[in-house]
């Protein structure tokens, strides 16, 4: 094989199919990356035989061939390159893989050609959806997902379809969080896809532009642009039935300011014990938050905020309730209750498509 392309387009689409690849050191023949040139298209290809990335650019293309390279070698190499502007010839001759620039020759040996896995099959077409939607749909609750594979249905988000609304949650048993956007391409699925995976996709999509096409292929869900098809193993399994646990109505509703609720919060980890223990007590025009470590010392803050409806004190993992504000928007947080042991709810107030979940620590 031979062929030549522009430095920038080719290391580019390298780095985006190699997220792919598998990070487990004892997988060495899954951690290659696979280039085949057909006229004056160069395809890369890379998996972990849970994801798999195919990406297709153009290049001037001499002769055809293919041949697999140590993705790390490769990756490194790449990396050294700085100049956009510069031209790659490159070539595969007895083994050798070499790259020509105006600097110089870098020869890297290929790996024993072998069967590469085959890309699925993509199935049948469940609609499409853009990138920053897809984005919006795990960024923000991949945080919350189970990271142990010991109930693999809640170590990965759920995206499902329903009334209009396209619908991402995530639990760890201990807090869950659901997001809510509208279904403008009418597309229809139900899909639990592994949190472990979703950095990569995130980032592999990343690069694309327009909207995305999403198939299904009985446990494979695959996402395509004119160029790129990423195949993904989603997991088997039923996501638990979390809406159970939404209340009719709340005994309780307190408005406080998220920057001063952070701040709060913030200051409370400094003294955490085993537990991150903080005792949440919503009364009148107050909230108090205290936390204490025998060996460290403790802490009382009160806020002014705003309280419909019953006093109430419970405890709950101060650092689970620290990290959610991060993630919603506006300047006001609004935490509602029904009693001591049930989990509270929270929300931005000018943002009702989130909604976060915490569970009281009942020690």
């Amino acid at each position: 094989m031979k062929f030549e392309c522009k430095g920038n387009v080719f290391i580019k689409a390298v780095q985006q199919v190699a997220r792919a690849r598998s990070k487990k050191q004892n997988q060495d023949y899954l951690q290659d990356i696979h280039l085949e040139i057909d006229n004056h298209l160069l395809t890369l290809r890379a998996t972990n035989l849970d994801l798999f990335c195919e990406k297709s650019i153009p290049v001037k293309g001499i002769s055809n061939g293919q041949c697999i390279l140590k993705g790390e070698t490769f990756l490194r190499v790449l990396s050294s390159f700085q100049t956009s502007d510069t031209t790659l010839h490159c070539e595969e001759n007895e083994n050798i893989f070499s790259i020509k620039t105006e600097k110089g020759v870098i020869e890297i040996k290929t790996t024993k050609y072998e069967d590469f896995p085959k890309l699925p099959a993509q199935g049948q077409t469940i609609g499409t959806l853009a990138k920053e939607k897809i984005n919006d749909l795990l960024k923000d609750v991949v945080f919350c997902a189970a990271t142990t594979e010991i109930k693999p249905e809640i170590a990965s988000i759920y995206i499902y379809t329903k009334d209009g609304s396209i619908t991402s949650v995530a639990t760890d048993s201990y807090r869950l969080i659901e997001k809510t956007i509208a279904n403008t391409t009418e597309i229809d699925c139900s899909l639990l896809i592994p949190q472990k995976h979703v950095g990569d996709i995130l980032q592999i999509l990343n690069e694309e532009e327009g909207e995305l096409i999403f198939s299904i292929n009985e446990s494979i869900l695959s996402i395509s642009s004119s160029n790129l098809t990423l195949s993904i193993h989603t997991t088997t399994g039923q996501f638990p039935d979390y809406r159970q646990l939404f209340p009719k109505n709340f005994n309780t509703t307190v408005t406080i300011s998220r920057e001063e609720l952070q701040k709060a919060l913030a200051l409370t980890t400094f003294f955490n014990e085993q537990y991150s223990q903080i005792d949440c007590i919503f009364t009148g025009s107050k909230a108090t938050f205290h936390s204490k470590n025998d060996e460290v010392g403790q802490i009382t803050h009160t806020l002014s905020v705003v309280k419909e409806g019953e006093d109430i004190e419970v405890k709950y993992n101060n650092k689970y309730f620290l990290e959610v504000l991060a993630h919603i928007k506006g300047d006001s947080v609004v935490c509602s209750f029904t009693t001591a042991n049930k989990p509270m709810f929270i929300k931005g107030r000018e943002d009702i498509n989130f909604t976060y979940l915490l569970m009281p620590l009942n020690r």
